[in-house]
C-alpha cells in the first residue's frame, strides 16, 4: 500500500511536436515525449541538447512555441506553472531554491500548499514525507545552515509533497558524493511502486540512468534522436556519436603522431587533487600529467569536473589536498596573476573577449613583449598568420565577431602571453563543424610547434584525434588514461566514459 499515493489522477502526460526558439535560435524541434504512471524514464543528453527546456514546457514554465501537451486526453498547452502542479505534475529544479529563513518542514510544507492543501494538511504531508525519505531530523533544521546534500532531499521532498502523479527530476544527483547518490539511486526507484508516480530523470551520471529507468529518450541539438530501453541505448550508435563526437576511430587516427615523452620531460604534475566547493566535491583525488610539448586531453559527461581542473592549475580555485608542480614549482596558493607569470595561460569556456575593444585592442591586452612597439608588432604578426581571418576583422569589435572568430580570438590572445603551458577549456563548445574542423587544425599545428597544452573538450573524438594521451574523468575521479590512439581500440572505453552498469536498480 503506498504511503503517499498520488492524489491526482492522470494516468499520462505526453508532449506532442514541442519546439521552442529563443530569438530564432532553436532550442527544441518537434519533440515528442510520453510518460506512464509507475515508469521511470530517463531524459539525456549533451550539454546545450534542451533537456532541461523541454522539462520547463512540461511543467509550465516555458510557453512552447508550437506542440502540444497533453494530460491523458486533456490539452493543457499553455496552462501556468500554479495549474500544472495542482493537476499532479511535479518537479525539482538544477537549484534547489529553498527559502533559506523557513524551516525544512516549512519548505516542505510550500509544496503541499502550492498544490491546494490547507496548512493543515500540508503539514501532515510534510511530515509523512520526510519520514518516507528518512530525514526526519531535518525538520526543524533552518534550511540555510543546511549542507548541499540535505538541500537536495528538502527539494526532493517539495516536489514530492503535493502528491504528484508525475515527478521531474531534474539533475538531482549533481554534486552529491557517492553514498549519497547510492541512497538517491534507492529513493528514485521506490517513487512509482510505493508513491505511484511516473518520473522522468534528467542526469549526466549515466551509470545512475540507467540503473533506474525503463525507458530512455535522448535528446541531441534539441531533437529526439533515440528512444529504447536502456540496453538499446547503450549500445546505440548515434547516442555514442552525441556524446563522444563523429566516428571515434577515424576521427583518432586523422592527426595522429608518434612522439614518446619521457618521465623528465614533464612540465605539469597533477597529484592526489581534492577540490570541493563547500560540501560538494568536484575533483576526488586525480593525477594528471603533460610533458613537455605534448598535448594532453581530458574528456568526460558533462559535470564531471574537467573545468575545476582547468581553474585549479590556473590558480582560480584552491585545492583542500593534493599538489600542482609546475616545473618544479608548486603552484598551489599562488594567486592566478602570479601563475600566468610563470608560463601558464587559460582559455576559459566561454571566451570572454572584451565586446566593446577591437580585435587588435582585446589582442594587445594580451601581449606581454619585452622590447617595445616592434617586439609587439612582431607578436602580433605571428598570431595573426597562425590565425588570418583576425587580420580580415582587425577593427572590429569583439562582440561583432562570430563564435568561432571569438575562440580564434581568446587562442590568439593568450599566445601572445607567450605561454609554455596553454590551458583551453571547452575550444568547440556551439561552433559549427567546419569551424571546429578548421580550429583543431590550428590546434594540431600548434602541438607540432612544440606547444605544452592541456585540453578541455566536449567533443571526445576530435580531442582525441589531436591528443598524444588522454584522461578519462567522470564524477571526479579518473577512470581510464592512456594513449589516445590505444583507448579507442579498448573494449573498455564506453563503459569507462559513460558508466554503464549492467543491473538495474529496479525492485
Amino acid at each position: 500500500m503506498p504511503i503517499l499515493a498520488a492524489a491526482a489522477t492522470t494516468e499520462h502526460v505526453h508532449a506532442r511536436g514541442v519546439s521552442v526558439k529563443f530569438d530564432g535560435l532553436a532550442a527544441l524541434t518537434d519533440v515528442d515525449l510520453s510518460l506512464r504512471r509507475g515508469e521511470v524514464l530517463g531524459l539525456i543528453g549533451p550539454n546545450g541538447a534542451g533537456k532541461t527546456t523541454l522539462v520547463n514546457v512540461l511543467t509550465g514554465f516555458q510557453a512552447p512555441t508550437t506542440g502540444q501537451l497533453w494530460l491523458d486526453d486533456g490539452d493543457v498547452t499553455g496552462w501556468p506553472a500554479h495549474a500544472l502542479a495542482r493537476a499532479g505534475l511535479g518537479r525539482t529544479f538544477q537549484s534547489v531554491r529553498l527559502f533559506p529563513g523557513m524551516t525544512v518542514a516549512e519548505n516542505v510544507e510550500l509544496g503541499a500548499v502550492g498544490t491546494g492543501c490547507t496548512r493543515g494538511a500540508a503539514r501532515r504531508r510534510a511530515h509523512d514525507i520526510l519520514q518516507w525519505l528518512g530525514v526526519t531530523a531535518l525538520a526543524e533544521t533552518e534550511a540555510a545552515t543546511l549542507p548541499f546534500g540535505d538541500e537536495r532531499w528538502v527539494g526532493l521532498a517539495r516536489a514530492l509533497a503535493g502528491e504528484p502523479a508525475f515527478v521531474f527530476l531534474d539533475e538531482p544527483a549533481a554534486g552529491l558524493n557517492e553514498l549519497e547518490v547510492d541512497r538517491l539511486l534507492q529513493i528514485i526507484a521506490r517513487i512509482p511502486s510505493e508513491l505511484g508516480c511516473g518520473v522522468l530523470l534528467i542526469e549526466h551520471n549515466i551509470e545512475l540512468v540507467m540503473s533506474l529507468c525503463d525507458r530512455i529518450q535522448v535528446l541531441e541539438h534539441g531533437r529526439t534522436i533515440a528512444m529504447g530501453t536502456p540496453e538499446e541505448a547503450s549500445t546505440n550508435p548515434e547516442v555514442r556519436r552525441a556524446y563522444l563526437g563523429a566516428d571515434l576511430d577515424e576521427t583518432v587516427t586523422s592527426r595522429q603522431r608518434t612522439t614518446t615523452f619521457a618521465a623528465d620531460d614533464t612540465v605539469l604534475r597533477v597529484a592526489d587533487l581534492v577540490v570541493g566547493y563547500g560540501p560538494v566535491q568536484a575533483l576526488r583525488g586525480i593525477s594528471v600529467e603533460v610533458g613537455d610539448g605534448e598535448l594532453v586531453s581530458v574528456i568526460g559527461p558533462n559535470g564531471a569536473g574537467k573545468s575545476t581542473l582547468m581553474n585549479a592549475v590556473a590558480g582560480l580555485v584552491t585545492p583542500s589536498e593534493g599538489a600542482i608542480d609546475y616545473r618544479g614549482a608548486d603552484l598551489i596558493g599562488r594567486p592566478p596573476e602570479r601563475i600566468a607569470r610563470e608560463g601558464i595561460a587559460l582559455v576559459p569556456e566561454g571566451r570572454h573577449v572584451f565586446a566593446a575593444l577591437t580585435v587588435e585592442e582585446n589582442l594587445i591586452t594580451g601581449a606581454t613583449a619585452s622590447g617595445g612597439p616592434k617586439a609587439v608588432a612582431a607578436e602580433l604578426d605571428a598570431v595573426l598568420q597562425l590565425f588570418p581571418i583576425l587580420r580580415e576583422r582587425y577593427r572590429q569589435p569583439g562582440g561583432k565577431l562570430s563564435g568561432g572568430e571569438q575562440q580564434q580570438l581568446a587562442i590568439a590572445r593568450a599566445l601572445l602571453a607567450r605561454p609554455k603551458l596553454l590551458l583551453l577549456d571547452e575550444p568547440s563548445l556551439g561552433l559549427a563543424p567546419l569551424v571546429i574542423d578548421q580550429l583543431f587544425g590550428v590546434l594540431a599545428k600548434m602541438r607540432d610547434d612544440g606547444m605544452s597544452i592541456l585540453l578541455v573538450e566536449q567533443n571526445a573524438a576530435r580531442a582525441m584525434s589531436i591528443s598524444d594521451r588522454t584522461y578519462v574523468l567522470r564524477n571526479g575521479r579518473i577512470v581510464m588514461a592512456g594513449r589516445s590512439q590505444d583507448l579507442v581500440g579498448d573494449a573498455r572505453f564506453d563503459d569507462a566514459y559513460f558508466g554503464f552498469a549492467p543491473e538495474r536498480a529496479r525492485p
